[in-house]
């Protein structure tokens, strides 16, 4: 999927301009949804996947292909007149109809659409990978350089050779994977958060009184727009809460890499320390692996390992993550975006959104457990909203079944 020179090209995702319109769109996304929320009423009850998937879409196109696409896209995009879909019901249409049709794929009428989603999505993009090439030939403004889609198209008509080339294949290949990868995980991210805030109000109480010292009531949205980073700093809490979530419910609990020549893999036995240096080495050992093999980095069981984590691992603790003059949390266990040099190049993208959405909810509403599930114990209504079972033997982290998938109460503030 990404050839060796797609990250050559993707400085975009660490620049601070990237960041800081990362930042302003989800602001902007958000208010537009609460004005459709404040609509319906004082106490709505939802299923938080679509609109979460939404908003975050909204943020990827804009941000990252430099097609602005508001809260009501739909209703306001002009269909060219070969197209049936949008921009935003292909990428929902292909994605999603897709991932549920996969037992029995050629026989549901989903499929057709399946079908049509794909189709429309890929001459939307012809279209748009059209004009960021008219916009690079013709030395477009220099806004539109911080675009991903720009990037990846430069490094489509690059002519260094091929091996700073990506070649018409790899450039739509590129782009679906980042349209999927730079919304959906995030997404069921939030969704992950927003059910752990309902199960744990104390936590949701801290959070809610840091956004509001940070941000008070005041102060204008414009204003917390133009100021990413300082905001950003300032909300340590809410941060914590989405590295608690990601410990928690890793979008990916599992990766694994094949092995193409044999090798020995130098290993440590650990046990059980002190409260300041939690696991002590107790011994080495060497694990052959031959050719052929997979390996599997187990996340989800190193996120949830006491040697690391404490004996408390399995619970909603977002101040593990906060650092004090005794403690420092352990960033080598702490993998859900991966590490090393090639660990996802999209986290301070997420990060940006994740936090300003979660900022933005709080501040405003008062997430609460639904009626069906509020009169249950605790671990009853833990288990309601998500089944460990069926997420933790997925490919990818989300909400389990979609009778109570993240469905939450919002109550305005």
């Amino acid at each position: 999927m990404f050839s060796h020179y797609t990250y050559d090209c993707l400085s975009w995702y660490y620049s601070k301009a990237n960041i800081a319109l990362v930042w302003s769109e989800t602001l902007q996304v958000m208010t537009e949804w609460f004005e459709e929320l404040d609509a319906v009423g004082s106490d709505t009850t939802m299923d938080l996947v679509l609109p979460l998937t939404r908003a975050t879409l909204c943020v990827i196109v804009t941000a990252g292909f430099g097609k602005r696409m508001s809260w009501n896209a739909d209703a306001m995009e002009e269909l060219p007149p070969a197209l049936k879909l949008t921009f935003r019901a292909a990428v929902l249409g292909w994605f999603y109809q897709l991932s549920s049709l996969i037992r029995v794929p050629y026989l549901s009428s989903r499929a057709l659409f399946t079908r049509l989603a794909f189709d429309d999505l890929r001459s939307h993009m012809v279209d748009l990978v059209a004009s960021a090439r008219a916009d690079i030939m013709s030395g477009g403004p220099a806004a539109s350089r911080t675009s991903l889609l720009r990037n990846l198209v430069e490094a489509n008509m690059n002519q260094d050779g091929d091996s700073k080339r990506l070649t018409e294949g790899e450039l739509f290949s590129n782009i679906f994977a980042f349209l999927l990868a730079g919304h959906e995980t995030s997404a069921h991210t939030l969704c992950f958060a927003f059910v752990l805030l309902a199960l744990y109000p104390d936590v949701q109480q801290k959070l809610h009184e840091e956004v509001s010292r940070v941000w008070p009531g005041d102060v204008p949205v414009a204003q917390v727009m133009a100021n990413h980073k300082g905001y950003m700093d300032m909300l340590e809490y809410t941060s914590a809460c989405i590295r608690e979530t990601l410990r928690v419910f890793p979008a990916e609990p599992r990766i694994s890499k094949n092995v193409h020549a044999d090798m020995v893999l130098p290993s440590t036995y650990f046990s059980p320390g002190s409260k300041e240096s939690p696991s002590v080495e107790t011994g080495k050992f060497s694990v052959a692996v031959p050719a052929g093999s997979a390996v599997i980095m187990e996340i989800w069981g190193l996120h949830m390992n006491p040697l690391y984590w404490g004996e408390d691992a399995a619970e909603f603790k977002p101040e593990r993550f906060i650092d004090t003059e005794s403690y420092q949390w352990p960033r080598d266990a702490f993998l859900p975006f991966a590490g090393g040099a090639r660990s996802c190049i999209g986290q301070r993208f997420a990060f940006a959104e994740m936090i300003g959405i979660l900022a933005s909810v709080v501040r405003r509403y008062r997430i609460l457990i639904p009626d069906d599930l509020a009169k249950k114990a605790f671990r009853a209504a833990e288990r309601g909203f998500v089944e460990m079972g069926d997420w933790y033997h997925a490919d990818a982290a989300h909400p389990a079944r979609e009778a109570v998938e993240a469905r939450m109460n919002f109550t305005p503030m």
